[in-house]
Order: C-alpha cells, then sequence, then structure tokens
C-alpha cells in the first residue's frame, strides 16, 4: 500500500485576504448596489467566513471606502504618470477630461455605485468619491492657472466655474450611461466638451500662436515633400 504525501497549503497572508474581500465587494456593490450588497454576499464570493470580513473592515461602509480609494488610485497613478509628457495646457485639460470619462464608460457598475447609491448618505460627510472628485477638479483648476498665468488662456477666466461646468456636464453623462447603458464614444465627447470649453478659455494670442505653429509644420511638410 502506498502513502501519498500530502502537501501543506499556505495560508493567504493579510493582504491576500483584504485584497480578496475587497475585490469580491467591488463585484457585489456593482452587480446589487450599496444598499442591497450585503456581508453575507461578500464572504460568499470570497470564500470566507462572515466574521473573517470583521477582522479588517468595520463594516459595508469601510468596505465601499476602499473599493472607491482602489478605484480612484488607478486614475491618479495614470494621470501621475502621463500628464507631465503633454505639452500645451490645452492638451493637458483635454487629457484630464478623457481620462474621466474612460473611467466612466470602462465599468457602468462603477459608475452606477458612483452617481446613484452614494446620494443616499449624509450630506454633512462627504463620501470618499466627492473628496476624491473634488481632487480630479483641483488637477484641472491647476492646469487652467498655469495656462492663465502663461498666456494660453485668458486673464479673465475663473478656474473654478470652468471645473464646475466640465464636472457637471461629465456627471450628466455618467447619470445618462448608468440610466440607459448606451455605450459612450469617448473621443466624440471629448472633443466636443474640450472645443466648448478650450474655445471660451483660450486667448487671442494662444490661438495665433497655435495657427502660426500649425503653418510652420504645414511648411516643413511641403519642404520634406518638394525634396523627395
Amino acid at each position: 500500500m502506498s502513502i501519498v504525501a500530502l502537501t501543506k497549503v499556505p495560508r493567504p497572508s493579510k493582504e491576500q485576504r483584504i485584497d480578496t474581500i475587497v475585490e469580491s465587494a467591488r463585484k457585489v456593490f456593482c452587480a446589487c448596489g450599496f444598499e442591497k450588497g450585503s456581508i453575507v454576499d461578500i464572504a460568499a464570493d470570497a470564500g470566507i467566513a462572515e466574521g473573517t470580513i470583521y477582522r479588517y473592515f468595520d463594516g459595508k461602509r469601510g468596505l465601499l471606502d476602499e473599493v472607491l480609494r482602489r478605484h480612484y488610485a488607478a486614475i491618479f497613478d495614470d494621470v501621475q504618470q502621463t500628464l507631465p509628457a503633454i505639452e500645451g495646457y490645452g492638451n493637458r485639460l483635454r487629457y484630464l477630461i478623457r481620462r474621466v470619462l474612460l473611467a466612466i464608460s470602462s465599468n457602468r457598475g462603477m459608475c452606477g455605485l458612483i452617481t446613484r447609491d452614494l446620494r443616499q448618505f449624509d450630506t454633512t460627510q462627504p463620501s470618499l468619491a466627492q473628496s476624491l472628485n473634488h481632487q480630479i477638479g483641483i488637477l484641472m483648476a491647476d492646469e487652467i492657472k498655469a495656462g492663465i498665468k502663461r498666456g494660453d488662456f485668458r486673464s479673465d477666466v475663473s478656474p473654478g466655474i470652468v471645473c464646475d461646468m466640465i464636472g457637471g456636464g461629465l456627471e450628466l453623462i455618467a447619470w445618462s450611461y448608468m440610466t440607459n447603458g448606451k455605450a459612450i464614444d469617448v473621443d466624440k465627447v471629448t472633443n466636443a466638451i474640450s472645443r466648448t470649453v478650450l474655445s471660451g478659455i483660450e486667448s487671442n494670442n494662444a490661438t495665433t500662436a497655435s495657427l502660426a505653429s500649425l503653418v510652420t509644420r504645414l511648411e516643413q511638410t511641403a519642404d520634406r515633400l518638394d525634396s523627395a
């Protein structure tokens, strides 16, 4: 009779357990909504006992905050890596608008969680999503302020009002997507918002400089064609 050696399966680390719980919470909240999604559902999806969740989180609100923190962390990481390499404050603002639209369109469940379910919380205690959305608004405002300082944007532009207009438009797009599920043409919507905003805030000097740059590039292209 042969003896089969049993291999001891290593227990998941604390970090692995937390990652599993948070991912299960994300799936449950996106599928069922925050109110209907339960700790029981999350534990079942994670394949653990309910009590294990409470070892790391104080309840659903704590789980929701961690889901949101990770969702926005991916956005901010991408912004931090990409934005510095983009030239021109108009282009940088356009990139930020597009990045938010990508986040909205990539996950309808998360979009619904942010735009609908978080409204139930007491407004005296803003949700983490509201705070993180505010940080995105600050990034946009900083680009507008820098553009004003360099002369790309008009000096009488209010960065706060412009950001409120952009944020309001993006929120309406997110709400529509969450309601009807119609796919968002990210590039088309980005171009529409950017054209509308930039046409109102760009300075005459910036427009003239942009046209001069375009003429220069066309002349350089023509020279290359003539010499070919």
